[in-house]
This record gives structure tokens, C-alpha cells and sequence, in this order.
């Protein structure tokens, strides 16, 4: 390889990711290029690109976390044989196996939810098992239980369960103003069915206005706006929230 490459790559290769990357962006360019040839120049296509087999011999080795490739040189015997095999599909296809990004607000991703409760290397754990927000982890949790996730994810338990107390704070998903009352809504993991909890704001109780799915509706005072609130979901479960945009709470021992 070349000296001016970074030393990692000299030694490594390349991730894997990247080399997949790499190759199906090559592939876009051309099919790019007989679309244009096609629509813009009134040529006829000759030739289309449906199959492709690669058997590459390359050296494998793990970085960290991470799968990278070496390419053989002349001489070395002892390379793996990586065989690929890519073929076209459908924008349906592509859809239906592609991650949601946009399932939760970008304020809402595991770190910048859980902060220092959370580290890269755990994210990454939780995030090859298929959790990248925090409503994942909370509908998981529900489903699966806790013991489980940290046995998919081999992170340690009591790690594991300080994340999910943090990720079951409750915190404002939106504000609504207008001229019959601003309406403050919040998702609530504890939410308890039959039960509303205690919701207080700069020394005054603040009303629920509806209840349902995990999810709380309060009618706060402009005053209280902005203000930290105190919701009591009963039975030792008390958390603190400010009532803006945007903001993630924080549980607490019960007063």
C-alpha cells in the first residue's frame, strides 16, 4: 500500500463497511451513467449491470470492534478467500430492511438522552442488537426484560439498568401554545393504566389532561412554563422534569 495511507490502514486495511460502501458506489455511478445516456442523450442501452461475484483474497483482522480487510500480495498463500456476491433489488426491497432514522427525535438518540450514563463503546453494543433510541430500549425492556438485553449486548446488568432508569425518565417530546392554553406533552414509561400521577411546577400543582400509551398531556400556567417540574407517579417513583422542549428528566428518591 502506499506510505502517504494512514499506518492503521497500511497494517488493517480497510473496514469492511467501507470497502462494501466503496464498491456499491461505483456500481450507482454507472448505472447512473446509462440512465443519463438513456434519457438525456437517446441512446440505447446496450448492457446492464445485474450481478456481480467477487472472490477476494484478503487478510481479516478486528480492530476494536470493527472487521477489516487486507488485500493480499503477490506471494502471500496464507489470505483468506472472501467470496461477494451483489445483485440488484427493488426500492421496496430497500425500504423494508432499512433502518427508521427519523423513528425519534435526534434530541432523543441514546447519548445525547443518557450522557455520561452511557458510554461509546456500550452505545455501539446496544446499537448492533438494533437500539438507537431511547424508545427502542424502553419498548425492549417491556418485551424482553432487562437481563436479556444485557446478555444480547454482553454489557454488564447494573450498567444496563442505569441506562434504562435514565432512559425511563420522563421527558417533554413537544409544547403546544396557542389560544385555548399551552399544552406541555411528555412521554412516561412509569405511567401506571388507572392511575395519573402528581404533576407540580413552580409551587403549584399543574393539570393532567390526558393520560394514555405511556404518554401524559399537562395544561401548565404560562408561568409555569420552563419551570422544573415535580411528578409523583406514587409508590416511591418521583422524578424531575423541566416543562420545555425537548428536556429529559431525571428520577430521585421520593420526598
Amino acid at each position: 500500500m502506499s506510505a502517504q495511507m494512514p499506518q492503521l490502514i497500511q497494517d488493517s486495511g480497510v473496514p469492511f463497511d467501507l470497502f462494501i460502501q466503496a464498491l456499491t458506489e461505483q456500481l450507482d455511478k454507472a448505472q447512473a451513467s446509462m440512465a443519463i445516456k438513456a434519457r438525456v442523450g437517446r441512446m440505447p442501452l446496450t448492457f446492464a449491470v445485474k450481478d456481480v461475484s467477487i472472490d477476494l483474497r484478503a487478510f481479516v483482522h478486528m480492530v476494536d470492534d470493527d472487521v477489516y480487510l487486507r488485500p493480499a500480495g503477490p506471494g502471500e498463500a496464507e489470505a483468506s478467500t472472501i467470496k461477494l456476491a451483489l445483485t440488484t433489488i427493488t426500492k421496496a426491497m430497500v425500504e423494508e430492511n432499512a433502518v427508521d432514522f427519523k423513528a425519534e427525535d435526534p434530541k432523543f438518540n441514546l447519548k445525547e438522552a443518557l450522557g455520561d450514563q452511557i458510554s461509546d463503546d456500550e452505545q455501539r453494543r446496544l446499537e448492533r442488537i438494533g437500539v438507537r433510541t431511547i424508545t427502542q430500549l424502553n419498548e425492549l425492556k417491556a418485551t424482553a426484560g432487562t437481563d436479556v438485553i444485557a446478555r444480547l449486548s454482553r454489557m454488564p446488568v447494573n450498567r444496563l439498568q442505569q441506562a434504562m432508569m435514565s432512559a425511563a425518565a420522563p421527558r417533554v417530546t413537544r409544547v403546544e401554545r396557542n389560544d385555548q392554553g399551552d399544552r406541555v406533552h411528555l412521554t412516561a414509561p412509569g405511567l401506571r393504566a388507572g392511575r395519573l400521577p402528581l404533576v407540580r411546577a413552580n409551587g403549584m400543582s399543574v393539570p393532567v389532561v390526558a393520560a394514555h400509551d405511556g404518554e401524559i398531556v399537562l395544561a401548565p400556567m404560562a408561568m409555569q412554563l420552563g419551570c422544573e417540574a415535580e411528578v409523583d407517579f406514587g409508590d416511591g417513583e418521583f422524578a424531575r422534569v423541566h416543562l420545555a422542549d425537548g428536556q429529559l428528566g431525571r428520577w430521585e428518591a421520593s420526598p
